[in-house]
């Protein structure tokens, strides 16, 4: 029985997005998976011939969600406006993000989808996602299953979370009901707490991305407002002003 007690997850709002697929059937199939589900936005980064006549057989039905496809150059360039970003994988990382099953990816989904921009970020066929396009999403998810080397071909992986995503609800967490920042503006945080730790002479004991890995961690679990994304740019930029001054603002004359 469906559970009418919270509000769907918005399809308008989810997103899925495959990075350089190479077969155009895996595209056309991965559609039809969408569309089966009530989703419509697939979005492309770099993809083969997207409306091959392959592609469109695949699709079967589902040739209007080739269509409105958009392409873009690049992941970053695709996840500008997204509020929350899933890389999909199967292998163990040398950076360890947040990492969700596709239910609790659903869950989370339903918390946040109604008002926020959702991105779920599928890799090649061949070698999935580069680390530093795992860099750039705030958590993993993986499949589970019975073997330990699982060969789900990547039409099949959307099915699944496509599914997750249709059939969530948020449990008993809250709905998001404010404003969430986006890619581009958490990015910024990042950027400004290396150029601030940098002017304080800070060194990490192991390397500047595992440091700001680690901050990406623990900043992507909180799904920052705008506003604190607002504020934690206002510490950092009394920091820098002590730096460059000397003096916190007050006593300077």
């Amino acid at each position: 029985m469906e559970n009418n007690n919270f509000p769907p997850v918005n399809p308008e709002n989810v997103h899925f997005i495959l990075v350089e697929p190479f077969s155009p059937g895996n595209v056309g199939a991965a559609a039809r998976a969408i569309k089966t589900m009530g989703f419509s936005k697939l979005w492309l980064i770099n993809p083969c011939d997207h409306l091959s006549e392959d592609a469109r057989k695949l699709a079967h039905a589902s040739e209007d969600i080739l269509e409105n496809a958009r392409v873009f150059a690049s992941l970053p360039e695709a996840l500008a406006d997204m509020h929350f970003v899933v890389a999909t994988t199967n292998r163990v990382r040398e950076y360890r993000m947040p990492t969700f099953t596709p239910e609790e990816v659903g869950s989370r989904i339903a918390q946040i989808a109604p008002e926020h921009n959702i991105a779920l970020v599928f890799g090649r066929e061949q070698s999935g996602l580069t680390n530093d396009e795992l860099r750039i999403c705030q958590a993993t998810s993986s499949i589970p299953a019975a073997i330990n080397h699982p060969s789900l071909n990547l039409a099949q992986a959307v099915m699944i979370y496509a599914y997750a995503c249709y059939n969530a609800r948020p449990g008993n967490a809250p709905v998001y009901e404010w404003e969430l920042a986006n890619h581009v503006q958490t990015e910024s945080v990042y950027t400004h707490l290396e150029a601030t730790m940098r002017q304080l002479d800070f060194v990490p004991h192991d390397s500047w991305d595992r440091f700001i890995m680690r901050f990406k961690r623990l900043f992507g679990r909180a799904n920052p407002e705008l506003r604190d994304v607002q504020l934690i740019h206002k510490i950092f930029q009394a920091m820098d002003e002590y730096v460059e001054h000397g003096l916190p603002k007050s006593k300077r004359k």
